[in-house]
Protein backbone atom coordinates (compact mmCIF):
# COMPACT_ATOMS: atom_id res chain seq x y z
CA UNK A 1 0.00 0.00 0.00
CA UNK A 2 2.67 2.66 1.16
CA UNK A 3 4.30 1.85 -2.44
CA UNK A 4 0.87 2.34 -4.29
CA UNK A 5 0.74 5.51 -2.29
CA UNK A 6 3.42 6.64 -3.21
CA UNK A 7 3.93 5.97 -6.74
CA UNK A 8 0.28 7.62 -7.05
CA UNK A 9 1.77 10.76 -5.31
CA UNK A 10 4.53 11.16 -8.20
CA UNK A 11 2.61 10.99 -10.82
CA UNK A 12 0.07 13.29 -9.48
CA UNK A 13 2.92 15.50 -8.84
CA UNK A 14 4.50 15.46 -12.09
CA UNK A 15 0.58 15.63 -13.82
CA UNK A 16 0.32 18.99 -11.81
CA UNK A 17 3.77 20.24 -12.85
CA UNK A 18 3.10 19.62 -16.24
CA UNK A 19 -0.22 21.10 -16.21
CA UNK A 20 1.10 24.42 -14.66
CA UNK A 21 3.69 24.25 -16.90
CA UNK A 22 1.19 24.56 -19.96
CA UNK A 23 -1.02 27.26 -18.67
CA UNK A 24 2.81 29.23 -17.63
CA UNK A 25 3.44 28.86 -21.24
CA UNK A 26 -0.28 29.57 -23.36
CA UNK A 27 -1.79 32.52 -20.65
CA UNK A 28 0.64 34.90 -21.86
CA UNK A 29 0.33 34.36 -25.78
CA UNK A 30 -3.53 34.29 -24.88
CA UNK A 31 -3.59 37.97 -23.19
CA UNK A 32 -1.57 38.93 -25.66
CA UNK A 33 -3.93 37.98 -28.31
CA UNK A 34 -6.77 39.52 -26.41
CA UNK A 35 -4.76 42.82 -26.05
CA UNK A 36 -3.82 42.85 -29.84
CA UNK A 37 -7.35 42.37 -30.50
CA UNK A 38 -8.30 45.91 -29.30
CA UNK A 39 -5.78 47.31 -31.41
CA UNK A 40 -5.97 46.22 -34.72
CA UNK A 41 -5.92 42.81 -36.83
CA UNK A 42 -2.50 42.72 -35.87
CA UNK A 43 -0.83 39.59 -34.02
CA UNK A 44 1.94 40.03 -31.24
CA UNK A 45 3.90 38.21 -29.82
CA UNK A 46 7.25 37.05 -28.04
CA UNK A 47 9.07 36.61 -31.44
CA UNK A 48 8.36 40.15 -32.85
CA UNK A 49 9.33 42.24 -29.43
CA UNK A 50 12.39 43.39 -31.42
CA UNK A 51 10.57 44.67 -34.26
CA UNK A 52 7.77 46.35 -31.54
CA UNK A 53 11.13 48.24 -30.69
CA UNK A 54 12.01 49.37 -33.72
CA UNK A 55 8.95 50.38 -34.49
CA UNK A 56 8.91 52.42 -31.57
CA UNK A 57 12.64 53.80 -32.09
CA UNK A 58 11.12 54.81 -35.68
CA UNK A 59 8.15 56.68 -34.29
CA UNK A 60 10.33 58.71 -31.68
CA UNK A 61 12.92 59.48 -34.27
CA UNK A 62 10.18 61.06 -36.59
CA UNK A 63 8.63 62.57 -33.81
CA UNK A 64 11.48 64.40 -32.91
CA UNK A 65 12.58 65.52 -36.28
CA UNK A 66 9.17 66.71 -36.59
CA UNK A 67 9.82 69.27 -33.63
CA UNK A 68 13.01 70.25 -34.57
CA UNK A 69 12.07 71.37 -38.31
CA UNK A 70 10.11 74.63 -36.94
CA UNK A 71 13.69 75.63 -35.23
CA UNK A 72 15.61 74.98 -38.20
CA UNK A 73 13.66 76.96 -40.55
CA UNK A 74 13.66 79.54 -38.57
CA UNK A 75 17.84 79.67 -38.68
CA UNK A 76 19.30 79.76 -41.73
CA UNK A 77 21.92 77.83 -42.05
CA UNK A 78 25.35 79.35 -42.55
CA UNK A 79 27.26 78.26 -45.91
CA UNK A 80 30.60 78.48 -44.25
CA UNK A 81 29.89 76.06 -41.15
CA UNK A 82 29.14 71.93 -42.48
CA UNK A 83 25.60 71.19 -41.20
CA UNK A 84 24.81 69.04 -38.48
CA UNK A 85 24.69 65.73 -39.78
CA UNK A 86 26.01 61.97 -39.34
CA UNK A 87 28.84 62.15 -41.47
CA UNK A 88 32.26 64.02 -41.42
CA UNK A 89 32.59 67.34 -42.08
CA UNK A 90 34.16 67.10 -45.68
CA UNK A 91 31.88 64.20 -46.99
CA UNK A 92 30.30 65.89 -50.21
CA UNK A 93 26.56 65.87 -50.41
CA UNK A 94 25.86 63.64 -53.74
CA UNK A 95 22.50 63.98 -54.47
CA UNK A 96 21.45 66.33 -57.55
CA UNK A 97 19.28 68.93 -55.78
CA UNK A 98 21.87 70.20 -53.43
CA UNK A 99 24.83 71.30 -55.81
CA UNK A 100 22.55 74.05 -57.05
CA UNK A 101 22.25 75.47 -53.42
CA UNK A 102 26.12 74.63 -53.02
CA UNK A 103 26.97 77.16 -55.86
CA UNK A 104 25.14 79.78 -54.64
CA UNK A 105 25.90 79.37 -50.46
CA UNK A 106 29.61 79.86 -52.59
CA UNK A 107 28.81 82.54 -53.98
CA UNK A 108 26.91 84.50 -50.92
CA UNK A 109 30.38 84.07 -49.09
CA UNK A 110 33.12 83.94 -51.55
CA UNK A 111 33.73 88.07 -50.73
CA UNK A 112 34.32 87.10 -46.88
CA UNK A 113 37.74 85.39 -48.03
CA UNK A 114 40.22 88.29 -47.34
CA UNK A 115 43.22 85.93 -47.06
CA UNK A 116 45.41 83.42 -49.36
CA UNK A 117 45.64 80.96 -45.56
CA UNK A 118 42.53 81.42 -44.87
CA UNK A 119 40.11 77.96 -45.18
CA UNK A 120 37.97 77.67 -47.94
CA UNK A 121 34.10 77.82 -47.14
CA UNK A 122 32.06 74.35 -46.74
CA UNK A 123 30.64 74.91 -49.95
CA UNK A 124 33.17 75.25 -51.66
CA UNK A 125 35.10 72.07 -50.60
CA UNK A 126 31.89 69.58 -51.03
CA UNK A 127 32.10 71.14 -54.44
CA UNK A 128 35.82 70.18 -55.10
CA UNK A 129 34.83 66.34 -53.35
CA UNK A 130 31.86 65.98 -56.20
CA UNK A 131 33.66 66.89 -58.80
CA UNK A 132 36.28 64.04 -58.62
CA UNK A 133 34.56 61.87 -60.36
CA UNK A 134 32.56 63.01 -64.03
CA UNK A 135 29.37 62.59 -62.95
CA UNK A 136 29.91 65.37 -60.36
CA UNK A 137 32.21 67.16 -62.32
CA UNK A 138 29.27 67.58 -65.01
CA UNK A 139 26.54 68.58 -62.12
CA UNK A 140 29.30 71.45 -60.84
CA UNK A 141 29.34 72.67 -63.99
CA UNK A 142 25.69 72.53 -65.30
CA UNK A 143 24.80 74.06 -62.29
CA UNK A 144 27.31 76.80 -62.61
CA UNK A 145 25.53 77.67 -66.21
CA UNK A 146 22.14 77.66 -64.64
CA UNK A 147 22.48 79.01 -61.65
CA UNK A 148 25.01 82.04 -61.36
CA UNK A 149 22.72 85.38 -61.34
CA UNK A 150 23.78 87.98 -64.46
CA UNK A 151 23.83 91.21 -61.77
CA UNK A 152 26.58 89.82 -59.22
CA UNK A 153 29.97 90.69 -59.93
CA UNK A 154 31.84 87.82 -58.06
CA UNK A 155 30.11 85.22 -60.76
CA UNK A 156 32.82 85.17 -63.01
CA UNK A 157 35.10 85.02 -60.23
CA UNK A 158 33.42 81.74 -58.67
CA UNK A 159 32.94 80.16 -61.74
CA UNK A 160 36.94 80.93 -62.42
CA UNK A 161 37.80 79.59 -58.79
CA UNK A 162 35.71 76.84 -58.16
CA UNK A 163 36.81 75.48 -62.02
CA UNK A 164 40.34 76.21 -61.37
CA UNK A 165 40.38 73.95 -58.32
CA UNK A 166 38.48 71.31 -59.42
CA UNK A 167 40.21 67.91 -61.10
CA UNK A 168 41.07 68.31 -64.94
CA UNK A 169 38.33 66.69 -66.33
CA UNK A 170 38.67 63.66 -68.41
CA UNK A 171 38.62 63.18 -72.33
CA UNK A 172 34.94 61.49 -72.27
CA UNK A 173 33.20 64.28 -69.38
CA UNK A 174 34.10 66.82 -71.63
CA UNK A 175 33.00 64.64 -74.59
CA UNK A 176 29.93 64.36 -72.47
CA UNK A 177 29.82 67.89 -71.74
CA UNK A 178 29.85 69.20 -75.65
CA UNK A 179 27.09 66.54 -75.61
CA UNK A 180 25.02 68.13 -73.10
CA UNK A 181 25.34 71.53 -73.62
CA UNK A 182 24.70 71.15 -77.43
CA UNK A 183 26.80 74.18 -78.52
CA UNK A 184 26.20 76.11 -82.16
CA UNK A 185 25.09 79.35 -83.65
CA UNK A 186 21.79 78.04 -83.06
CA UNK A 187 21.80 77.85 -79.57
CA UNK A 188 23.61 81.40 -79.20
CA UNK A 189 20.67 82.95 -80.76
CA UNK A 190 18.73 81.11 -78.33
CA UNK A 191 20.24 81.99 -75.31
CA UNK A 192 20.20 85.57 -76.70
CA UNK A 193 17.06 85.70 -74.42
CA UNK A 194 18.56 84.36 -71.51
CA UNK A 195 21.71 86.25 -70.70
CA UNK A 196 22.84 84.93 -67.24
CA UNK A 197 23.22 81.33 -68.96
CA UNK A 198 24.93 82.66 -71.86
CA UNK A 199 27.33 84.79 -70.01
CA UNK A 200 27.92 81.97 -68.08
CA UNK A 201 27.95 79.31 -70.61
CA UNK A 202 31.25 81.85 -72.06
CA UNK A 203 32.69 81.80 -68.87
CA UNK A 204 33.04 78.24 -68.18
CA UNK A 205 34.15 77.80 -72.15
CA UNK A 206 36.96 80.67 -71.24
CA UNK A 207 37.78 78.85 -67.95
CA UNK A 208 38.17 75.22 -69.26
CA UNK A 209 39.93 76.61 -72.26
CA UNK A 210 42.88 78.39 -69.83
CA UNK A 211 43.20 74.86 -67.45
CA UNK A 212 43.49 72.97 -70.54
CA UNK A 213 46.31 72.95 -73.21
CA UNK A 214 47.70 71.15 -76.35
CA UNK A 215 45.49 68.37 -77.38
CA UNK A 216 42.57 68.97 -75.02
CA UNK A 217 42.11 72.65 -75.61
CA UNK A 218 41.88 71.87 -79.21
CA UNK A 219 39.31 69.28 -79.46
CA UNK A 220 37.36 71.32 -77.00
CA UNK A 221 37.09 73.57 -79.69
CA UNK A 222 34.27 72.02 -82.24
CA UNK A 223 32.98 74.00 -84.66
CA UNK A 224 29.12 73.96 -82.90
CA UNK A 225 31.63 75.56 -79.68
CA UNK A 226 33.39 78.07 -82.30
CA UNK A 227 30.09 78.50 -83.95
CA UNK A 228 28.44 79.74 -80.36
CA UNK A 229 31.23 81.99 -79.82
CA UNK A 230 31.59 84.01 -82.68
CA UNK A 231 27.80 84.65 -82.98
CA UNK A 232 27.58 85.83 -79.33
CA UNK A 233 29.78 88.50 -80.35
CA UNK A 234 27.04 89.66 -82.34
CA UNK A 235 25.45 93.29 -81.67
CA UNK A 236 22.05 91.36 -80.21
CA UNK A 237 23.50 89.69 -77.18
CA UNK A 238 24.22 91.62 -74.34
CA UNK A 239 27.64 92.99 -74.08
CA UNK A 240 28.57 91.16 -70.90
CA UNK A 241 28.19 88.30 -73.16
CA UNK A 242 30.14 89.56 -75.97
CA UNK A 243 32.88 90.54 -73.41
CA UNK A 244 33.09 86.86 -72.25
CA UNK A 245 32.80 85.04 -75.61
CA UNK A 246 35.66 87.45 -76.53
CA UNK A 247 37.47 86.35 -73.62
CA UNK A 248 37.02 82.41 -73.91
CA UNK A 249 38.54 83.27 -77.70
CA UNK A 250 41.44 84.89 -76.39
CA UNK A 251 42.38 81.82 -73.79
CA UNK A 252 41.61 79.32 -76.53
CA UNK A 253 44.14 81.01 -78.92
CA UNK A 254 46.93 80.29 -76.42
CA UNK A 255 47.01 77.01 -78.30
CA UNK A 256 48.37 78.06 -81.90
CA UNK A 257 46.50 75.43 -83.72
CA UNK A 258 43.28 76.80 -81.99
CA UNK A 259 44.10 80.83 -82.76
CA UNK A 260 44.75 79.67 -86.27
CA UNK A 261 41.54 78.15 -86.39
CA UNK A 262 39.95 81.22 -84.77
CA UNK A 263 41.55 83.39 -86.78
CA UNK A 264 40.54 81.89 -90.36
CA UNK A 265 36.96 82.71 -88.91
CA UNK A 266 37.43 86.28 -90.32
CA UNK A 267 36.79 87.54 -86.19
CA UNK A 268 38.90 90.54 -87.10
CA UNK A 269 35.97 92.00 -89.31
CA UNK A 270 33.85 91.24 -86.15
CA UNK A 271 36.57 93.03 -83.69
CA UNK A 272 37.16 96.31 -85.95
CA UNK A 273 33.37 97.14 -84.91
CA UNK A 274 33.43 96.44 -81.93
CA UNK A 275 36.58 98.29 -81.19
CA UNK A 276 34.46 101.57 -81.78
CA UNK A 277 33.29 100.96 -78.17
CA UNK A 278 37.08 101.70 -76.79
CA UNK A 279 35.58 105.17 -75.26
CA UNK A 280 32.28 104.66 -75.24
CA UNK A 281 30.71 106.05 -72.46
CA UNK A 282 28.41 102.51 -70.93
CA UNK A 283 31.42 101.29 -69.21
CA UNK A 284 30.00 97.28 -70.15
CA UNK A 285 30.40 98.10 -73.81
CA UNK A 286 34.13 100.36 -73.04
CA UNK A 287 35.07 96.77 -71.75
CA UNK A 288 34.36 95.38 -74.92
CA UNK A 289 35.77 97.70 -77.02
CA UNK A 290 39.11 97.40 -74.90
CA UNK A 291 39.26 93.87 -75.18
CA UNK A 292 38.46 93.92 -79.21
CA UNK A 293 41.60 96.58 -79.44
CA UNK A 294 43.71 94.72 -77.73
CA UNK A 295 42.92 90.76 -79.92
CA UNK A 296 43.42 93.11 -83.11
CA UNK A 297 46.99 94.26 -81.72
CA UNK A 298 48.36 91.25 -80.05
CA UNK A 299 46.29 87.92 -81.42
CA UNK A 300 43.69 88.08 -84.34
CA UNK A 301 45.89 90.47 -86.44
CA UNK A 302 43.71 92.33 -89.69
CA UNK A 303 45.86 92.38 -92.93
CA UNK A 304 46.60 96.35 -93.59
CA UNK A 305 45.74 97.79 -90.04
CA UNK A 306 47.79 99.92 -88.08
CA UNK A 307 48.79 99.23 -84.30
CA UNK A 308 46.93 101.47 -82.10
CA UNK A 309 50.08 102.34 -80.28
CA UNK A 310 51.70 104.01 -83.54
CA UNK A 311 48.91 105.77 -84.02
CA UNK A 312 48.16 106.85 -80.35
CA UNK A 313 48.42 110.23 -79.24
CA UNK A 314 50.36 110.16 -76.29
CA UNK A 315 51.85 114.28 -76.58
CA UNK A 316 50.30 115.68 -73.02
CA UNK A 317 50.98 111.99 -71.25
CA UNK A 318 53.92 112.87 -68.54
CA UNK A 319 53.35 109.01 -66.73
CA UNK A 320 51.93 106.19 -67.46
CA UNK A 321 51.52 102.23 -66.90
CA UNK A 322 55.10 101.11 -67.62
CA UNK A 323 54.80 97.66 -69.78
CA UNK A 324 58.50 96.75 -68.81
CA UNK A 325 57.77 96.47 -65.21
CA UNK A 326 54.74 94.40 -64.98
CA UNK A 327 53.66 90.50 -64.74
CA UNK A 328 53.40 88.22 -67.00
CA UNK A 329 49.45 88.15 -67.82
CA UNK A 330 48.18 91.79 -67.75
CA UNK A 331 47.02 93.63 -70.64
CA UNK A 332 48.08 97.51 -70.48
CA UNK A 333 45.92 100.35 -73.31
CA UNK A 334 48.13 101.38 -76.13
CA UNK A 335 48.29 105.17 -74.15
CA UNK A 336 49.96 103.82 -71.25
CA UNK A 337 46.66 104.59 -68.83
CA UNK A 338 44.33 101.59 -68.40
CA UNK A 339 45.03 98.36 -67.52
CA UNK A 340 42.88 94.99 -67.26
CA UNK A 341 43.42 91.67 -65.98
CA UNK A 342 41.43 88.35 -68.03
CA UNK A 343 43.45 85.68 -66.04
CA UNK A 344 42.62 83.61 -63.04
CA UNK A 345 46.33 85.11 -61.41
CA UNK A 346 46.33 88.49 -59.51
CA UNK A 347 48.80 90.81 -62.13
CA UNK A 348 50.32 94.27 -61.12
CA UNK A 349 51.99 96.91 -63.26
CA UNK A 350 53.93 100.02 -61.65
CA UNK A 351 54.00 103.29 -63.28
CA UNK A 352 56.65 105.24 -64.88
CA UNK A 353 56.64 108.15 -62.60
CA UNK A 354 58.62 107.79 -59.29
CA UNK A 355 58.01 109.74 -55.95
CA UNK A 356 60.52 110.47 -53.48
CA UNK A 357 59.30 113.81 -51.80
CA UNK A 358 56.74 116.57 -51.36
CA UNK A 359 52.85 115.80 -51.48
CA UNK A 360 51.02 113.60 -54.07
CA UNK A 361 48.04 112.29 -55.23
CA UNK A 362 46.39 110.19 -57.83
CA UNK A 363 42.76 109.69 -59.41
CA UNK A 364 41.61 106.37 -60.74
CA UNK A 365 38.17 105.68 -62.79
CA UNK A 366 37.14 102.13 -62.11
CA UNK A 367 36.20 100.58 -64.69
CA UNK A 368 34.60 96.99 -63.99
CA UNK A 369 33.45 95.57 -61.27
CA UNK A 370 35.97 92.55 -60.27
CA UNK A 371 38.73 92.93 -57.91
CA UNK A 372 41.75 95.08 -57.91
CA UNK A 373 43.36 96.81 -55.64
CA UNK A 374 45.17 100.46 -56.44
CA UNK A 375 47.83 101.73 -53.99
CA UNK A 376 51.35 103.11 -53.56
CA UNK A 377 54.10 100.64 -54.41
CA UNK A 378 58.27 101.07 -53.78
CA UNK A 379 60.19 100.08 -56.68
CA UNK A 380 61.92 97.02 -54.47
CA UNK A 381 58.33 95.66 -54.04
CA UNK A 382 57.92 92.37 -55.84
CA UNK A 383 55.18 90.84 -57.99
CA UNK A 384 54.05 87.74 -57.24
CA UNK A 385 50.72 86.42 -59.20
CA UNK A 386 49.78 83.79 -56.60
Amino acid sequence: MIVVALVVFYASRSLFQGLLLTLEHHVPCLLGALGASNMGNSCVCRDDSGAEDNVESRSRQTENSRAHIPEARSHPRDPVRPPRRGRGPHEPRRKKQNVDGLVLDTLAVIRTLVDNDQEPPYSMITLHEMAETDEGWLEVVQSLIRVIPLEDPLGPAVITLLLDECPLPTKDALQKLTEILNLSGAAACQDACHPAKHRNTTAVLGCLAEKLAGPASIGLLSPGILEYLLHSLNFQSHPTVMLFALIALEKFAQTSENKMTVSESCISDQLILLEKWTDNPDYLKRQVGFCAQWSLDNLFLKEGRQFTYEKVDLTNIRAMLNSNDVSEYLKISPHGLEARCDASSFESVRCTFCVDSGVWYYEVTVITSGVMQIGWATKDSKFLNH
